[in-house]
């Protein structure tokens, strides 16, 4: 019988419903919030704009239409990351901190072997990865953390 946890765990990241929706609301009442603050201070107004291309911004990254997206991710046993992005292009790098909430958020903070300080962040919600797959990558960070996290965090 082999060990799940030895095994290279393949990923296949599809664009999140679930996070264009938290996106669009947190961004939608950070401006609603904006507004009623304007109506005492009208230099606020101009917040607006700031918080419309921000949640722009981050919405290209829900939908995986940025050209750095993260569309696939390998974790093999030896505690090696690769990542591909819509480019095309392989990464290969570290882990360099996870965040699980519950069963319905993973968010991954993946360091490239040739930048020394610069991490990629990975925001998975449920509905980005087939539900067994979410589920190993879960169990995964929680009961087998890679090597030595614990010591740089």
């Amino acid at each position: 019988m082999s060990n799940p946890f030895a095994d290279t765990l393949h990923l296949r990241v599809r664009a999140s419903a679930a996070y264009r929706g938290f996106n669009a609301s947190l961004h939608g009442v950070a401006m609603i919030i904006i507004a009623i603050l304007a109506l005492g201070r009208p230099v606020f107004v101009l917040l607006l704009p700031v918080v419309g291309v921000f949640g722009w911004y981050v919405d290209r990254d829900a939908r995986l239409a940025r050209r750095d997206s993260i569309v696939r991710l390998r974790w093999q046993a030896e505690g090696v990351w690769r990542w591909q992005t819509r480019d095309g292009m392989w990464h290969r790098g570290q882990l360099a901190g996870s965040f699980t909430a519950g069963s319905w958020l993973v968010v991954l903070r993946l360091r490239a072997d040739h930048h020394r300080l610069l991490t990629r962040s990975c925001v998975l919600f449920r509905d980005a990865l087939p539900g067994p797959t979410h589920r190993r990558l879960r169990a995964r960070l929680t009961i087998a953390p890679t090597p030595g996290l614990a010591d740089r965090s």
